[in-house]
């Protein structure tokens, strides 16, 4: 049985400050049902000809898939993703990347195969081609970096796909949004992303805090400010997850900082 590389080993370790539990999720599926992909698929394929990720590839090039799978789609949409899950698990990148574009055009709805998918794009795949080089030690920081942002970018724009089938969805925006600060090291692209999460209708409350957090590092404190002052009367109090007094925190703390005068000063329901 394949394992993952020791750079993969440590990538993955690193993302568990970023939310990327997508991929420990993956991979505690992976030990559970790699012994059922390959008898199921074998099975599948059998009896549904269709099945055959090369007739799924041939007819993904041709623009032929809804018609060839019909009904089928979200079981071979499925099935694929178990495939991508073990050719990750081996970090084959050629199969795994192949596999991920075809889950997603057999079946483009399920919101976790774009997001997943990026993470491995973008977090995973550059460790293997670094160790496919030699390891860090081998790889000069400089090509490193390279790998990273040539990574970054595939990631990104597989994101950008997946907004034509799931348009303005918040949780891209936020995956987008880590990519660049992650990856990139971009955190002017970062907050923008973080804002636009922030803008859209059943957003996470942290995406607007990060987005003035951002503002912060990058020397914009009076954006920052202006910002968590048209944030906090949004808040409900009663919600844990809107932390409106750590909001409220941070909106007194800038205020010393900017030296914003006494009766300028934001205060909770007042005009």
């Amino acid at each position: 049985m394949a394992t993952a590389p020791t750079h993969f080993r440590r990538t993955l370790a690193s993302r568990l400050g970023q939310g990327a539990f997508g991929g420990l999720a993956l991979l505690a599926a992976g030990a559970v049902l790699r012994p059922v992909e390959a008898p199921a698929w074998r099975t599948v394929a059998r009896a549904q000809p269709v099945f055959e990720q090369r007739s799924l590839e041939v007819a993904a090039g041709q623009g032929l898939l809804l018609g060839l799978l019909g009904g089928f789609r979200a079981v071979g949409a499925d099935l694929l993703w178990l495939r991508a899950n073990a050719q990750w698990e081996a970090a084959d990148l050629a199969a795994t990347h192949r596999t991920l574009r075809l889950v997603t055009a057999v079946d483009p709805r399920p919101l976790g195969f774009w997001v997943n998918g990026a993470r491995m794009i973008g977090y995973d795949m550059p460790g293997w081609r670094i160790d496919a080089a030699g390891g860090c030690d081998a790889v000069p920081a400089t090509v490193q970096r390279r790998i990273d942002e040539e990574q970054a970018a595939l990631a990104l724009a597989h994101l950008e796909q997946a907004l034509v089938f799931h348009p303005g969805h918040p949780l891209i925006y936020v995956e987008m949004a880590n990519l660049h600060l992650h990856r990139r090291n971009d955190l002017g692209a970062a907050a923008a992303f973080f804002k636009l999460a922030a803008q859209q209708p059943k957003a996470p409350r942290f995406a607007a805090r990060i987005h003035a957090e951002l503002l912060q590092r990058l020397g914009r404190d009076r954006e920052a400010y202006a910002w968590l002052v048209a944030l906090h009367p949004t808040l409900p109090v009663d919600e844990p997850a809107a932390r409106a007094e750590v909001v409220l925190a941070r909106i007194h703390v800038l205020e010393e900082k900017l030296a914003v005068p006494g009766a300028e000063r934001y205060r909770p329901g007042r005009p």
